[in-house]
């Protein structure tokens, strides 16, 4: 959850907390606030309260004074009904939902009550976090259900509350958790709402987040064939955009390349508990490479969005080369390294826009390669990393090698050319520069510099070289002059 995100829910959280009902039923265990006056009867579908207060706090101080030797959970009465917190169900959110525990599937379940409604969480069969009703729901606002629970009774009845908020959407329910009050919860966990499976089993295709990131990860499509294809995308770790899928007795095994060569063929299979999706990929050397071979995932859409075959953004689209620097740019999609083409990386993998000395920030558009289509400038240290998009995807077409391999640009006799230079050294400069008709057709490269005749005497005059001939200090100057002077640093 963002950063931007939480301070959204904090501050939604206490405008429900302000406004609407002036008298709640905190829980079976709590207190009544009191206001001053008692509003009879409000219109427009909003709580009317009765004027009984003090019958009411007295029951519940009863009820709190059996329950203090008790387990809060155990024996307790049914909730009594509130007015007004039954329009949960007007959003169809009685069921089962399932979510990642630590130990193993939670099971989180609204239902009805003769008396109103129970929720209920469970970690395990065992262990649970809350059996909570009608009466511990403090109030239901902007699709959030405000939850205050007593963990702890002390035998004096005082007791300890901890405060959840179940933030939810269509089939999908989000739960933070907090110990002082509602304004200061995080994030706990994501459920999923569990289905029933038709005739023909749990479908495989759609769109699945990663329960570490809360970001799409897997990708399944089907093929008219019936065969799948599968994209598997491990935070930082690897992305396995190949995989070929087919529906067995055992699940949907697929086979797809791993690391280190297009001949590196791995094998799998994707379970299905619900909408959760088991990844198990098969092998002691995805093992040694990864450390875990199992992955779960939750599904979020039955549409999925599908990188083609050969990793292209989407097999039927058409995207041009400035909107895919743009899906770069903003997260959407990862660009392919230029010393392996087995691995990528996405934006957020680079040190961006900070103040320390190997940070990157966004520079302009250039056409680098000279074939009418803009190249990414990234600056950064060395020089940065220059990144081409073509065949619908995105590239890292050259970056800065360390203070021997600096990279710029510059234009040369009416094109764009890449330069790395060499100035490490006192007495000693060498540039190197390539000319390209499209970032994969290098058509032309040039080297040039100058060094001292005798490397262990300064006092021995310089040399100046151009495509490893010796020529004037003159010619020299003259070409350096056309050089530099268009140069474009992007440190």
């Amino acid at each position: 959850m963002t950063q931007k995100r939480e301070k959204s829910i904090v501050r939604k959280m206490k405008t429900a907390m302000a406004m609407g009902v002036s008298v709640i039923v905190l829980s079976a265990c709590g207190q009544t606030e009191k206001p001053e006056e008692t509003q009879a009867n409000v219109t427009d579908g909003a709580v009317e309260i009765s004027d009984k207060v003090d019958e009411i706090q007295e029951t519940q101080n009863v009820e709190l004074a059996d329950s203090a030797n008790s387990n809060p959970a155990e024996g307790k009465e049914e909730g009594h009904p509130v007015t007004g917190k039954e329009d949960i169900f007007e959003e169809n959110l009685t069921g089962e939902y399932e979510y990642l525990s630590d130990y193993g599937t939670g099971r989180l379940t609204i239902k009805q009550t003769p008396h109103g409604f129970d929720i209920s969480d469970y970690e395990s069969e065992a262990s649970y976090r809350f059996l909570a009703d009608a009466s511990n729901v403090e109030i239901i606002e902007d699709n959030r259900i405000y939850i205050k629970y007593p963990e702890q009774i002390s035998s004096d009845g005082e007791a300890v509350y901890g405060y959840y908020v179940l933030e939810y959407n269509a089939d999908e329910i989000e739960v933070y958790y907090g110990k002082s009050s509602f304004e200061e919860v995080d994030f706990l966990y994501h459920a999923t709402k569990k289905m029933d499976a038709g005739e023909d089993g749990y479908e495989y295709e759609g769109e699945y987040n990663s329960y570490d990131i809360d970001e799409p990860a897997l990708e399944i499509k089907k093929n008219d064939d019936g065969t799948y294809q599968i994209q598997i995308d491990l935070f930082r770790l690897y992305l396995l955009d190949d995989g070929i899928g087919k529906e067995t007795e055992n699940g949907l095994e697929f086979t797809v390349t791993g690391p280190g060569s297009d001949e590196n063929k791995m094998n799998g299979v994707i379970t299905l508990e619900e909408n959760i999706a088991i990844v198990t990929i098969f092998g002691q050397e995805w093992l040694d490479f990864a450390g875990l071979n199992e992955y779960r995932f939750y599904k979020t859409s039955d549409v999925p969005n599908i990188y083609d075959d050969s990793g292209d953004i989407n097999a039927d689209s058409e995207t041009t080369a400035e909107e895919l620097l743009d899906l770069f740019t903003n997260g959407s999609i990862y660009a392919v390294d230029s010393t392996d083409s087995t691995r990528t990386f996405y934006i957020t993998d680079l040190n961006m826009n900070s103040e320390e000395w190997d940070s990157y920030s966004i520079g302009e558009k250039v056409d680098l390669d000279n074939d009418g289509e803009n190249e990414l400038v990234i600056n950064g240290i060395y020089g940065g990393i220059y990144l081409d998009a073509r065949d619908n995807k995105v590239y890292e077409f050259a970056s800065g090698g360390g203070t021997a391999l600096k990279l710029s640009y510059t234009c040369y006799n009416g094109a764009i050319w890449i330069m790395y230079s060499n100035r490490m050294n006192v007495g000693y400069e060498a540039y190197h520069m390539k000319k390209f008709e499209g970032a994969d057709n290098l058509v032309a490269e040039m080297n040039f510099g100058e060094e001292l005749v005798d490397p262990n005497n300064a006092e021995s005059g310089m040399k100046y070289t151009w495509n490893g001939a010796i020529i004037s200090y003159d010619e020299y100057t003259e070409l350096c002059s056309k050089i530099f002077a268009a140069e474009v640093s992007t440190n």
